[in-house]
């Protein structure tokens, strides 16, 4: 049985682990190498208990656990940071372990966060995406439109994101 909840600190190393395993497999070759190396559970745990101890108003963090309560993915969402006028909320982050991709955790992650995002009265969502991702066209078939693109400096290259937007979120039942 799949279980989507709300994350708490004790969730922490599970996260991590989840976003170095995540990054590692999907952004080899894009992002430079000396980057998905330094990265660790370790360092990647602080920056998560940060995040969850001072939870933005608007913000939250969803897992998603198998039937054995193990995290399997996550997502990041709120008010949108981009500040454009028709998306409101933002997924900023979402990752699922490699071994589980297409095993719908991820959908049901964005599922749930698109509800949870609705039901705080926003209108319309936004989600960056790095260009070179293979997952992008994940945000297509969930209806996503390309409505804006941008170039920032990361880990000493350059690298393009594309925004995909929803101006109506969809309410998933």
């Amino acid at each position: 049985m799949l279980t989507i909840r709300t994350a708490e600190i004790d969730d922490v190393p599970a996260i991590a682990a989840v976003h170095v395993d995540a990054w590692r497999s999907t952004y080899t070759g894009i992002i430079p190498q000396h980057y998905l190396d330094s990265l660790t559970v370790q360092n990647r745990s602080s920056g998560w208990v940060r995040l969850l101890e001072r939870s933005e108003p608007g913000s939250f963090t969803l897992v998603s656990e198998g039937h054995d309560r193990r995290i399997i993915g996550f997502v990041s969402a709120g008010p949108s940071r981009s500040h454009r006028r028709f998306f409101q909320g933002e997924i900023s982050q979402l990752y699922v372990q490699p071994a589980f991709h297409r095993s719908r955790h991820g959908r049901r992650l964005f599922l749930a966060a698109a509800n949870r995002l609705a039901e705080a009265g926003n209108i319309g969502m936004i989600v960056w995406v790095l260009a070179e991702n293979p997952a992008r066209g994940f945000y297509e078939e969930l209806g996503g439109v390309k409505v804006g693109e941008t170039t920032r400096p990361f880990a000493g290259v350059l690298l393009r994101e594309i925004a995909y937007g929803w101006e109506q979120i969809p309410q998933y039942g």
